[in-house]
């Protein structure tokens, strides 16, 4: 019994050890980053528009990533049919690659 309550000590120990590394890395980090440079903005540059894919939408697209994600350049914007052959083969293979082989039974 005494090993048991030991052991919940420990691992108790453990748990606010961790936490006070994993805190005093976020506050580094914080720190770092008040401390660092403030970054150079993009250049903005002309976006093409997708075929398909109308200039409104695209700007509605990049205006609710700036206001959920902060300043954020938007790289490919697709429509979300196209492609999709490629990312089913894609998967196909990566889940048949964890299949056991199949023997015959002798």
């Amino acid at each position: 019994m005494e090993s048991v309550i030991l052991a919940f000590k420990i691992y108790g120990l453990a748990i606010v050890i961790s936490m006070l590394v994993a805190l005093m890395i976020k506050g580094i980090v914080v720190m770092l980053e008040r401390l660092g440079a403030p970054r150079a903005k993009a250049p903005a540059a002309a976006t093409p528009v997708a075929p398909g894919i109308s200039g409104e939408h695209i700007a509605a697209i990049a205006a609710a990533a700036h206001a959920v994600l902060g300043a954020h350049r938007i790289v490919h914007v697709e429509d979300r049919a196209r492609g999709m052959s490629w990312t089913f083969e894609g998967r196909a293979a990566h889940h048949g690659s964890h299949q056991i082989p199949r023997r015959p039974i002798r």
